[in-house]
């Protein structure tokens, strides 16, 4: 069988047996795929520094088993920042395990990878890493087809300054003006963070960097994808527990 060859970011390792390592990683041609590294914890020339988690690869594999081969893989950035800051290292983490819990193989997609680059390369950066999780979380549920309904309130229709604070109704996806509310378990948004991550969806991702957001409105929108994400996968993922709201 002909080596492939595919670009794609670690988002899972496993250790199997005493030299190798199962390495599951998201590519914009294959989607979430899981290969094995023949002799990865013993490699100094193949592997060396390159089978981490968060690593953009571009890697060789040969696929006459069940369970592809990497034969090599070559560093495109390493995202070693991610390493040396406990926060932006938590958020990285909660990324890698969103796409784990979302994506599938070959069900691929450019734009969610695009997604994935992005907000590596931003806690890389040092950016508020809360501001930059929301910003991710916005673009990464609308592209999965769960964009939440933020221009106007799901019963009367209307978005006013003053028809706040609104709920956010996870069964839904939908927001609830002041007026219109009877549950009291959603969310609580205020009309600033509603329009903000109304700016967010439609904003292309080199653009997001206008936005800012107060300290309130992020923590209102992080528990607002914290509280959907649980609702939609009928669970609460691990690294979400780590994330201050």
């Amino acid at each position: 069988m002909a080596l492939q060859r595919t670009a794609g970011v670690v988002i899972h390792l496993t250790d199997y047996g005493e030299a190798d390592k199962i390495v599951t990683l998201y590519s914009p041609t294959l989607g979430q795929w899981t290969g094995i590294a023949k002799g990865a914890k013993r490699s100094i020339k193949r592997f060396v520094n390159k089978l981490e988690l968060f690593s953009h690869l571009d890697i060789d594999y040969s696929d006459q088993y069940a369970l592809p081969i990497i034969n090599q893989a070559e560093l495109i950035n390493s995202h070693l920042a991610l390493r040396q800051n406990y926060q932006n290292y938590t958020a990285a983490t909660l990324v890698c395990e969103l796409f784990r819990s979302w994506t599938h193989a070959n069900d691929h997609d450019p734009q969610l990878f695009s997604c994935l680059i992005w907000i590596l390369e931003r806690l890389c950066q040092h950016h508020a890493w809360q501001e930059a999780m929301v910003l991710f979380l916005i673009k990464f549920y609308s592209r999965l087809g769960y964009q939440p309904n933020l221009l106007v309130c799901a019963t009367c229709q209307r978005l006013e300054n003053h028809s706040g604070p609104f709920r956010f109704q996870a069964s839904h996806g939908e927001i609830v003006c002041r007026k219109c509310q009877s549950a009291t378990s959603a969310v609580m948004l205020s009309i600033n963070t509603v329009k903000l991550l109304s700016k967010a969806l439609v904003l292309p991702l080199d653009k997001l960097n206008r936005l800012r957001f107060t300290p309130s409105s992020t923590n209102e929108a992080l528990a607002l994808f914290k509280h959907y994400d649980r609702y939609l996968l009928d669970r609460e993922g691990p690294s979400w527990n780590f994330i201050k709201t």
